[in-house]
């Protein structure tokens, strides 16, 4: 174990035990039993709901995007809902322009990868029966239609085969001096094939796919949430589909199966304690939830605001209605769900969201998770009134650390490890006095 740490084993071993964060010592973990619906609650302000449904979140980027299928996908939904007609032809056209340029651009390449189209080199070998002695000979020969026909499915899974058929026709609708349109075809086979030969083709195709299916999803973004929640969430589902997906933004949690009891280790069932004013809730305008003594400061808090109206219990799977944040970790990108956002509200009515994230500091994603949320708030932070994370320090109890400051912003950009950080002088105690 190269990478053993003690101090991050203890503090996982903790958080385990009190079923969060380091802090809550229970003798075993938490079971909660008895789920409860839960639904929206009445009482919420419509300006918080709709405060909620513009939030950005992101997903897990696509380790085998594929641009062409996204964007004939995302070209057929368009299509289906009346927001472009003809988007399907519209998007082959544009990709029929990208080949074309790259046919120009490359054309010295194209030509020596279509004569390898048309070529076929190989080795014959004889045997004497008495010697048993082998002989090996070169050979070369013209391709045949079979050969120029592999190739060319080659190209086509590699382009995809609707837009290699259609940029096949649309090479042989312009070949003038072929005999027939079959001979045409064959011609604009050979160089659909030789196309696939050279790999900085697929690139630049697959660029100008993403980026015409990110415009289009600008383009139409006001008219896609007028949508029903069932296609719109078709449309969240291509947003995503690509190794760098776009923010997209919350939907409104419709329901939630929440556990109302713990059970105790002893076979004791203990109530959850009921909380009020949560996006989502009960017949009796409670929402259940066991909270770590980290979340359960943080909720005493902030609720104790008098412009809080709100509160909302990220959920830490990956749902539609969950706030992710995107940030990498040896590598590899991996999601942030912070706990908490809270919703206050102005004198004149408006309503601003405050991210509040209880953030353990001993942890060996602590870090990771801090540079993640930076990022996020540099991209994002006008959305929201408050972006902070709790985390709570052995010499001066809660501390948080403010993301919309600058100053903490680039810190974290330098930082050696979360720790340093909330005990660091940009640290601030919490509740800010």
């Amino acid at each position: 174990m190269p990478k053993f740490n003690q101090d991050t084993v203890k503090a996982v071993v903790e958080a385990l035990m009190s079923g969060g964060e380091v802090g809550d010592k229970l003798p075993g973990r938490r079971v909660l039993i008895n789920p409860k619906e839960m639904a929206p609650n009445p009482n919420v302000p419509q300006a918080v709901w709709d405060k909620l449904t513009s939030l950005p979140s992101a997903a897990m980027p696509k380790k085998q995007a594929r641009p062409i299928k996204r964007l004939t996908a995302l070209a057929h939904e368009l299509a289906v809902d009346g927001l472009l007609p003809n988007a399907g032809k519209q998007a082959h056209l544009h990709l029929h322009g990208v080949l074309d340029a790259q046919r120009a651009t490359l054309a010295a390449d194209i030509a020596k990868a279509r004569t390898d189209v048309l070529t076929v080199e190989g080795k014959t070998v004889s045997t004497d029966i008495d010697t048993q002695e082998m002989s090996f000979d070169d050979f070369v020969e013209a391709a045949d239609y079979a050969v120029i026909e592999d190739a060319y499915k080659r190209a086509s899974r590699m382009f995809s085969p609707d837009l290699a058929k259609t940029y096949s026709e649309h090479l042989a609708d312009q070949n003038a001096d072929a005999e027939d349109y079959e001979e045409a075809l064959i011609e604009a086979h050979t160089d659909v094939a030789a196309l696939g030969l050279i790999g900085t083709v697929k690139a630049e195709l697959e660029a100008k796919a993403e980026a015409l299916s990110n415009t289009w999803l600008a383009t139409y973004e006001a008219a896609i949430k007028a949508l029903t929640d069932e296609r719109q969430d078709i449309y969240r589902e291509l947003r995503e589909l690509s190794a760098d997906p776009l923010d997209v933004t919350l939907a409104m949690p419709k329901n939630r199966l929440q556990p109302t009891v713990e059970l105790r280790e002893d076979g004791t069932e203990i109530p959850l304690l009921r909380h009020d004013h949560h996006l989502l809730c009960d017949e009796d305008g409670k929402y259940p939830e066991a909270f770590n003594t980290w979340e359960a400061k943080v909720l005493e808090v902030e609720m104790a605001l008098d412009t809080c109206v709100a509160w909302y219990r990220n959920p830490s799977s990956a749902k539609p209605e969950s706030l992710g944040i995107v940030y990498d970790e040896d590598g590899q990108a991996n999601i942030l769900r912070p706990d908490f956002i809270f919703f206050t509200q102005s004198d004149d009515g408006s309503v601003q969201a405050n991210l509040i994230d209880p953030h353990g500091q001993h942890l060996a994603d602590s870090l990771p998770k801090l540079l993640g949320l930076k990022d996020y708030t540099e991209r994002h932070g006008a959305d929201f009134g408050r972006i902070e994370a709790v985390a709570k320090t052995e010499t001066d109890g809660f501390q948080f650390l403010n993301l919309k400051d600058a100053d903490v912003r680039a810190a974290i950009g330098v930082a050696t490890s979360a720790k340093s950080l909330f005990e660091g002088p940009l640290a601030k105690p919490y509740p800010n006095p």
